[in-house]
């Protein structure tokens, strides 16, 4: 049984998990309506249930228990982690192309360049060997490339791009682009760490990547239009966004970040349909790049 035949069944298997408790004759019959029409044979044994829930729990992090007491299988979600959800996502927008590819000139997905993605795996390792890799590194604003040894420490997604965060060969913390690493090499000797800040608690602190110690979190207020705020509410800003008012007329909203170049950049991108109520320097900072977009001149 090849392995891409397990992925299409450990994926109806969470869709029938996340519907609710479910018994080994609801798999039979969905499995068997899931094969008709397909080169794939779904259909499987007890045994086989098992081995898929094993899987389904290491590579989604979604437990999936048998209760006895009701005979039907069940998320435990105590023990269930949704880190790994955008690997479901992932592999349904693959199943998405297969179809996609039936029908040329129907489905068209977004261009995206290369971002780096081949150096996920070993930044992975390295971060979890304690291991010291060399990048050859690529800066926009100076074209032109150096070598540096970087010791990483963590990975972070943000606008469809990967970035490793790391301490630097003068034990500064930073981020480095992947999709702007030209070249990585591990080293294998392992190295010691300085203290690492509580990771979570500081990407919770920002929009993006870009978090200046000497910035304090403060209470951010923004009104949308009704129409945007219809957006908002279904694609958050921010995890501490909160709606305070919400009406046939507004959608206001709060969230507790430090104010830099992503937050700004991010309310700049909703155009005339937001406005900043609070703070006052956010207001100016947003006015004045509002207004050198109109004014500003650019070297042709």
């Amino acid at each position: 049984m090849s392995k891409l035949t397990s992925l299409f069944r450990q994926l109806e298997l969470i869709k029938l998990a996340k519907k609710g408790p479910f018994s080994w004759d609801q798999v039979e019959s969905l499995l068997e309506k899931k094969s008709e029409g397909r080169d794939l044979n779904l259909q499987i044994s007890k045994r086989t249930l098992n081995r898929d829930l094993r899987e389904i729990q290491e590579l989604f992090g979604l437990v999936i228990e048998f209760d006895f007491k009701s005979a039907r299988y069940r998320i435990n979600t105590e023990e269930s982690s949704e880190n790994h959800l955008e690997l479901i996502e992932s592999f349904e927008t693959i199943q998405a192309f297969g179809r996609a590819n039936r029908l040329n000139g129907k489905v068209f997905f977004e261009k995206r360049l290369a971002r780096g993605t081949e150096y996920l795996k070993p930044i992975l390792e390295a971060i979890e060997n304690k291991e010291t890799v060399q990048i050859v590194y690529e800066k926009y604003w100076k074209w032109e490339t150096e070598t540096r040894l970087l010791r990483p420490i963590a990975l972070k997604e943000y606008l469809h791009r990967w970035y490793v965060m790391a301490w630097t060969e003068k034990d500064d913390l930073r981020f480095f682009g992947l999709d702007r690493i030209k070249n990585l090499q591990t080293l294998p000797e392992k190295v010691k760490l300085p203290t690492a800040p509580d990771l979570e608690s500081r990407f919770l602190e920002t929009i993006g990547i870009i978090n200046d110690p000497s910035e304090p979190v403060e209470t951010v207020i923004l009104t949308f239009t009704e129409f945007k705020g219809r957006y908002i509410q279904s694609m958050p800003l921010h995890p501490t966004q909160q709606i305070l008012v919400n009406d046939s007329n507004i959608l206001r909203i709060s969230l507790r970040v430090k104010i830099n170049y992503e937050l700004v950049s991010a309310i700049l991108s909703h155009g005339d349909e937001v406005r900043v109520e609070h703070p006052e320097r956010l207001k100016k900072i947003v006015k004045v790049k509002a207004g050198n977009v109109f004014h500003q001149h650019l070297t042709p």
